[in-house]
């Protein structure tokens, strides 16, 4: 058997929310309480009904929390055994069942509850005409479906926020993550970018070494200019390279065709037959296109370097109606490099994926090797927003919502402390409504013994807010005599006891007026 333990429950609630919605549940649970027993007292329809009233209704407050449904049909179910419910905690909790239970039909039937005991209540005290039932009816739905409606309304909206800020999170989450594989993609543009350059480069240099020891002396110092020449190019791509990442123009390493003939010469000084070969009329390329294209017979020139020594390589570019060829093909020669990692094939195959192409390699009949590429002319750019990171308002949109949540718990705060001088002013102005209702210093000198009653009672305050208990002043045989207290206004600065006028009447005649000092 499991056994719910509220104290539990509340307590991890209360752990949730924050320090201004506890302050605020607290400054409720005191208004309602303190507004539903003083109403319970005044009313006096029995001596317990102002401590059952104060006892339950601070934990129906409280209850509303975690079972809103309890609490109301409990909340009605103690008005039809207290004389009615407290229209304050009619409203509240009206309105938090509709906003905290997710079916409709549970509210529906808990307000048809609440509606029927809010009339037995009455019927029990008074007969119940259908003329004050529907009274009731009409101040029912002021007090209860009404402030449902609008907690309704409220949680529909809550519910769609909840639903942009969740879905807004997400796309925040998710831009950030292609900001970081921008970012990854971008670092393997730029190793791809070190194996190309600097691997042709060492290549090259490795050649030129390797004629060092069997050429003579003229030779020897025409190999080792060729080896400066070449390291000290290597270190200018370098540095190239790197600058790429201080740099927002993505395309600022793209190669140009046009220096395939450079490519070439550099690969003829190390005494390979390099033969260039272009085909067709010449188009306008996109920039991503013509980098691959370029790098393509880098790679090529590169590999046919290291593995077919000796033999004849063709650097073929081939301008064809809808597409770029860009083709390097060897004859079979000496190998000079025993490993390979593949490392540049593989990523050379995704840099010309990426400029929509199709990258080709292997052996030839003559037992050769071509590393060729076909692409498109119309080959889409990446898209700027792909390789853009967050923009500053994205990246601090979190701290945009912490934001509005800090001004919404201001709000929650303001409209709180709000309600509650509401309600204090509406108290206090009632009471100085009542303690105003006397006569001031004036009207006493005004009215004249000898007046007729009529005329002085019209002058007088209703006989309701008279004073029925006042000690001292002398007695007037055979008069009906009344008694006011004197005005707020008159008894400032006296320190004195209050000031009671008296006016007493005979025989619809003003007889005798009195003034003294309340004993």
């Amino acid at each position: 058997m499991t056994t719910i333990q509220w104290p539990g429950r509340w307590r991890e609630q209360a752990a949730q929310v924050g320090p201004w919605r506890l302050v605020y549940e607290i400054c409720l649970v005191v208004l309602v309480s303190a507004a539903a027993t003083v109403a319970a007292a005044l009313a006096g329809w029995h001596p317990l009904v102002p401590w059952l009233v104060g006892l339950s209704t601070p934990i129906l407050m409280v209850l509303r929390l975690t079972n809103p449904l309890a609490a109301y049909v409990a909340a009605a179910l103690i008005g039809l055994a207290t004389g009615g419910q407290n229209s304050l905690m009619l409203a509240v909790l009206s309105a938090s069942v509709s906003y905290r239970l997710a079916r409709w039909w549970q509210v529906t039937a808990a307000l048809a509850t609440a509606w029927v005991s809010y009339l037995l209540a009455i019927y029990w005290a008074e007969p119940l005409t259908v003329e004050l039932a529907v009274v009731l009816s009409a101040l029912f739905a002021l007090l209860a479906v009404l402030p449902a409606g609008v907690a309704r309304l409220l949680r529909r909206r809550r519910r769609l926020l909840t639903a942009l800020h969740q879905r807004n999170m997400q796309l925040h989450s998710q831009q950030g993550e292609v900001a970081r594989q921008a970012q990854s993609r971008e670092r393997a543009r730029i190793a791809r970018d070190l194996h190309d350059s600097l691997g042709h480069k060492l290549t090259l240099i490795s050649l030129y070494a390797g004629m060092l020891r069997t050429a003579d002396d003229d030779q020897r110092s025409e190999a080792a200019d060729l080896v400066r020449q070449t390291s000290s190019a290597a270190m200018t791509e370098l540095r190239q390279i790197l600058g790429i990442l201080a740099q927002d123009d993505s395309q600022s390493s793209v190669r140009p065709l046009t220096g395939l003939d450079e490519l070439a010469e550099q690969a003829r000084a190390s005494g390979a037959e390099v033969e260039v070969v272009r085909q067709g009329q010449p188009q306008s390329l996109a920039a991503l296109t013509e980098h691959a294209a370029y790098r393509v017979i880098q790679e090529g020139l590169t590999n046919a370097l290291r593995h077919a020594q000796g033999g004849a390589i063709v650097l073929l570019l081939r301008y064809d109606e809808d597409a770029l060829v860009a083709a390097v093909t060897n004859t079979a020669g000496q190998r000079v490099t025993r490993t390979t990692s593949q490392q540049g094939l593989l990523g050379l195959a995704e840099r010309v994926r990426i400029a929509n192409g199709i990258l080709y390699h292997g052996p030839t009949p003559d037992d050769g090797f071509r590393l060729a590429a076909t692409l498109p002319y119309l080959g889409d750019e990446p898209s700027a927003v792909e390789h853009r990171p967050p923009s500053d308002a994205v990246a601090d949109f979190a701290g945009l919502i912490e934001r509005h949540q800090r001004r919404s718990r201001l709000a929650l705060a303001a409209t709180t402390l709000s309600i509650a001088a509401f309600l204090t002013l509406c108290v206090a102005g009632a009471w100085l409504v009542a303690a105003l209702v006397v006569v001031d210093r004036d009207t006493y000198d005004a009215i004249r013994v000898g007046q007729p009653e009529h005329e002085v009672r019209a002058l007088l305050p209703d006989i309701d807010a008279a004073v029925t208990d006042a000690v001292g002043g002398r007695t007037v045989p055979g008069a009906s005599c009344v008694d006011y207290h004197a005005s707020i206004l008159d008894e400032i600065g006296t320190g004195a006891s209050p000031t009671i006028y008296r006016f007493c009447f005979r025989d619809g005649t003003l007889v005798d007026k009195q003034t003294f000092q309340e004993q």
